[in-house]
C-alpha cells in the first residue's frame, strides 16, 4: 500500500506474516514534490516513510482518482459546514482521520488527539502514531468552513 500504486509493497513478506520494511519514495513537504540526491529520487524507510503515507493520504480525497483504491483517502472534507458545535465538528475530524490512517497494517494505533483552532475555519489536529516500528506525533491542519 505505498503512496503510488506502481510501488505497492507486498502484504506478506515470504508467507510468514510478517510485513516487510516500509519504504516510500523521500517527499518534500514544502515545495510538494520528491526529493532527490545526486539527481536521483531516494527511499526512505520505517516511520519516516510512513509520515509521507500519512501525509498523502490525509491530503487525498477518497473515491476522486482511479489510481487509487478505495480504501486509500479521506473524506475528512465531509465535515465543511456540518455544525457549530466544535465538540461534533472535533469527534468527526478525529473518525475520519482515524478510517483515513488505520487502513495501513503498518499502523497500530492512533492516539492523543488534541484540537488546535486557528480561528473559526482551520483546526489543527495533532495526535500520536503507534507502528510496528516505534510512536511519533502527527500535526495536519484541517479546513471547517
Amino acid at each position: 500500500m505505498g503512496l503510488f500504486p506502481f510501488m505497492a509493497a507486498q502484504a506478506v513478506a515470504g508467507g510468514t506474516g510478517e510485513l516487510p520494511e516500509y519504504k516510500e519514495l523521500a517527499y518534500d513537504y514544502d515545495n510538494n514534490c520528491l526529493k532527490k540526491k545526486a539527481g536521483r529520487y531516494y527511499l526512505v524507510e520505517k516511520n519516516e516513510a510512513l509520515k509521507i503515507w500519512i501525509y498523502k493520504a490525509l491530503k487525498t480525497k477518497r473515491f476522486v482518482y482511479q489510481a487509487y483504491s478505495h480504501k486509500y483517502g479521506t473524506e475528512v472534507d465531509a465535515v465543511l459546514g456540518l455544525s457549530e458545535d466544535r465538540g461534533i465538528i472535533e469527534s468527526e475530524i478525529r473518525r475520519h482521520i482515524t478510517e483515513t490512517v488505520m487502513v495501513n497494517p503498518y499502523i497500530q494505533e492512533l492516539a492523543g488527539f488534541s484540537y488546535d483552532w486557528k480561528g473559526k475555519s482551520c483546526c489543527l489536529v495533532t495526535f500520536e502514531v503507534a507502528t510496528v516500528y516505534d510512536r511519533f506525533t502527527w500535526s495536519s491542519e484541517v479546513y471547517v468552513t
